[in-house]
């Protein structure tokens, strides 16, 4: 049994320091990962999320430190790996199993990290009206196009 602490907290991120730019295959399966959500929870009419955008925050959240570089194409090589075993719908679908029997290595940061910020990142995006709530004016996060003001950075 896992303690309190065990169950509350996240493995720590995989090498913040090692910044690099993904190549398109990779930023191509991370597309197919995130666009998951949408066709598993049928949200996807309801997201404003594009590839073009995905890409843009994949390349900010790569190049700049604290970096999901290395966190990134650990995802990609998981699903790569996921999807000879179960094909890429079952690895698709194994990726967002809460506590999969004997789970492969890397699993939970992949979980921790990569999958759970793409179910927020998802609805948060517009999904959330599926739901049946709204979106209020405001702007409580802050821009995403600059580097020393980026919300998630700051936690």
């Amino acid at each position: 049994m896992r303690s309190a602490a065990q169950v509350v907290s996240a493995p720590p991120l995989p090498s913040p320091k090692v910044t690099g730019v993904l190549d398109q295959a990779d930023i191509d399966q991370l597309w197919s990962i995130i666009s998951y959500i949408g066709e598993a929870w049928r949200l996807a009419a309801r997201s404003t999320l594009d590839r073009s955008r995905f890409k843009d925050l994949v390349a900010l959240k790569t190049t700049q430190t604290p970096s999901y570089y290395t966190l990134y194409r650990m995802t990609t090589a998981l699903y790569t790996s996921l999807s000879r075993q179960y094909g890429p719908k079952g690895a698709l679908a194994y990726l967002y199993t809460p506590n999969p029997a004997s789970p492969p290595q890397n699993w939970e940061v992949v979980r921790a990290w990569a999958i759970q910020e793409f179910a927020n990142l998802y609805v948060s995006q517009g999904a959330f009206r599926a739901y049946g709530w709204w979106l209020f004016p405001g702007f409580a996060g802050g821009p995403f196009d600059d580097p020393n003001h980026l919300p998630y950075r700051g936690i």
